[in-house]
């Protein structure tokens, strides 16, 4: 029985090892395919600002003009970012909005002056319609605010040509701040709501409502006329008398609070972006030309501020800030607002254009030196010969021509007033070269 049961013991050992050991090496089969990650990036968000009337005489940072407006919130965005120095517009603002839009020359798009309101072809080719061709499921683009590059019953143009969401004030100016038209979905409706406020509510709930990148093109019409004293809250000039007569005599304490008021808009937007979000929001905020004549400043001059090819209507201000820009101080590069058509673009992620007028100075917001344009150019059409005609200049001189055949050339780095008129005497051996150059580029460039 002893044994029996030794047996079975022996038995029931030898089976349970056999179930315990280990399943054999499975036999090698073919390496598994190694898919390298699709490579996405997702392209910043991009916030342009433009105020209508602005020129440097009347912006913190910049030496021209004495009496200045307090803007916090653009301050810290200059000292976060870069300050252009050596920007120019068009004397007028339609033609800078079309250049900005199309990164082409005014004298291409025939878009000269802001005195007709049906100027922009609809066929043209725009920032916006090329955003929507690139990223078709990822940008969504919008202009908030002032449009004037339209006929007035031409309402449903800015989507024809491509832009995803427009509303604002379709023409070059109101009457009132606070009793203005709005214009969206192609409908007209009265407002009476404070137009720099009412502009950036609207920009704050399209943000609001995007859940991808944008664009939004959000154009003040402040501090353009009339001028007037904001609401207490949005500007830091005091208690000014707001009678018409006391705004006639001394209109630029009222200037000043305009200005004062677009910034502190400015800054309310700027904190309804959740963080994240603007930390990934690139911010370009210009001038679409120089300051209004009765509230121009030195070195600028009544009759030579906006609305004409001199300094004080063509030298705007630019602060580049947010997401892609390491390089912070000032930056003196020669820069068109045209550049701005192609420089948008390569910062959105999309290839410049060729065959345009406009030159990407993206690399200046990580490298010095990176950008350099030999000369820029700007230009107006008008009824009155004296005063139309256009201008290009270099790092130093600037050539105008009028169309009353009338020419000068000055040194702007000595006469930033455009006192003397160097084509009235003899050149030195300088200006005899710049002027060569400048006429030859100018030849070139218009096909004269």
């Amino acid at each position: 029985m002893q044994r029996l049961l030794l047996f079975l013991g022996m038995l029931l050992l030898a089976f349970s090892c056999e179930k315990s050991a280990p399943d054999p090496e499975p036999e090698p089969g073919p390496e598994p395919e190694v898919i390298d990650p699709v490579e996405t990036s997702t392209p910043p968000n991009i916030l342009l600002i433009i105020a209508d009337d602005l020129g440097v005489d009347a912006m913190p940072g910049y030496p021209q003009g004495g009496t200045k407006p307090y803007t916090p919130t653009l301050n810290q965005l200059a000292q976060n970012g870069l300050r252009m120095t050596n920007v120019w517009a068009y004397p007028v603002c339609s033609p800078t909005r079309a250049a900005i839009l199309t990164g082409k020359y005014g004298f291409r798009t025939g878009v000269l002056n802001a005195e007709s309101a049906g100027q922009i072809s609809p066929s043209e080719r725009i920032i916006q319609q090329i955003l929507a061709e690139d990223h078709p499921t990822t940008f969504a683009t919008s202009i908030i605010g002032k449009w004037h590059l339209s006929a007035r019953n031409q309402l449903s143009v800015p989507e024809q040509m491509g832009v995803g969401h427009y509303a604002g004030l379709f023409t070059g100016g109101v009457d009132d701040y606070s009793s203005w038209t709005l214009t969206m979905d192609g409908q007209n409706s009265p407002q009476d709501s404070y137009i720099t406020t009412a502009l950036t509510d609207r920009a704050l709930d399209w943000i609001g409502a995007q859940s991808t990148p944008w664009f939004c093109w959000l154009a003040y019409n402040a501090p353009h006329t009339p001028f007037h004293l904001p609401p207490a809250a949005l500007h830091h000039q005091g208690a000014l008398d707001d009678h018409p007569d006391a705004i006639a005599n001394n209109p630029m304490p009222y200037y000043m609070a305009m200005i004062e008021s677009l910034d502190t808009e400015i800054g309310r937007l700027l904190e309804g972006i959740p963080a994240e979000e603007r930390e990934n929001t690139l911010i370009i905020f210009l001038g679409d030309n120089g300051s209004p004549n009765a509230v121009t400043q030195s070195p600028f001059e009544q009759g030579r501020a906006k609305g004409s090819l001199y300094q004080g209507g063509v030298h705007v201000p630019m602060i580049v800030a947010g997401k892609g820009v390491e390089r912070r101080g000032q930056e003196d590069a020669l820069i068109s607002v045209v550049d701005l058509f192609n420089t948008l673009l390569e910062a959105a992620g999309s290839t410049p254009q060729a065959g345009v007028d406009s030159q990407s100075f993206y690399p200046l917001f990580t490298q010095a030196a990176e950008f350099s344009r030999p000369y820029i150019m700007t230009e107006i059409l008008g009824d009155r010969p004296n005063r139309s005609g256009y201008a290009i200049r270099n790092r130093q001189y600037k050539y105008i021509v009028f169309d009353n055949g009338r020419t000068a050339l000055y040194h702007l780095v000595e006469d930033e007033r455009e006192v003397e008129n160097l084509l009235e005497s003899d050149l030195t051996d300088d200006a005899q070269a710049a002027y060569a150059e400048l006429t030859a580029a100018a030849a070139e460039l218009r096909g004269d």
